[in-house]
C-alpha cells in the first residue's frame, strides 16, 4: 500500500533551489572573507548562516502523509514564492540576518589615521627552502 507518491520538483522549484544554494554560498564566502580581512568574529555568524542555508536546501526532503516530521522535511512554506523550507534552511536565514544585524550594530568604526592593513601575500620564491 502506497501512502503518498513523491512528486518530482517543478522547474521553477529547481531554479529557486539553485538560486538559494548560490545565494547561501555567496553569503558564506563574503562574510568569511570580510571576517578574515577585518578581524571581526561577528561576521562568522553570517558564514554559519550561509552554510546552514546551503545544507538546508541541499538536504531538503518532502514529507509523506504518514511519516513524522523531521528537521529535513519541508514544513515551512514561503508565502510569496510558493516553496517549502525545512527548519535547517530557516535557521540559516535567521542566523545570517542576525549576524548582519549584530555586525552592523557593533562594527567598530575604523580610525581614519590608522586604516586596516592590506593583506599582502608572500611571493612563491620565499617558500622555497633550497
Amino acid at each position: 500500500m502506497i501512502l503518498a507518491v513523491p512528486l518530482a520538483p517543478t522547474p521553477s522549484q529547481v531554479v529557486i533551489g539553485v538560486a538559494a544554494v548560490l545565494g547561501g554560498a555567496l553569503i558564506a564566502t563574503t562574510s568569511a572573507f570580510v571576517a578574515r580581512r577585518h578581524g571581526n568574529w561577528l561576521h562568522y555568524l553570517g558564514t554559519a548562516g550561509g552554510l546552514l542555508i546551503v545544507v538546508g536546501v541541499v538536504g531538503q526532503r518532502t514529507a509523506n502523509d504518514g511519516s513524522p516530521m523531521g528537521i529535513w522535511n519541508a514544513g515551512l512554506t514561503v508565502p510569496l514564492v510558493g516553496v517549502g523550507l525545512n527548519t535547517v534552511a530557516a535557521a540559516g536565514i535567521i542566523l545570517a540576518l542576525l549576524g548582519l544585524v549584530v555586525t552592523l550594530l557593533f562594527e567598530r568604526v575604523p580610525d581614519p589615521d590608522n586604516p586596516p592593513r592590506a593583506l599582502v601575500h608572500r611571493p612563491f620564491e620565499d617558500d622555497d627552502a633550497v
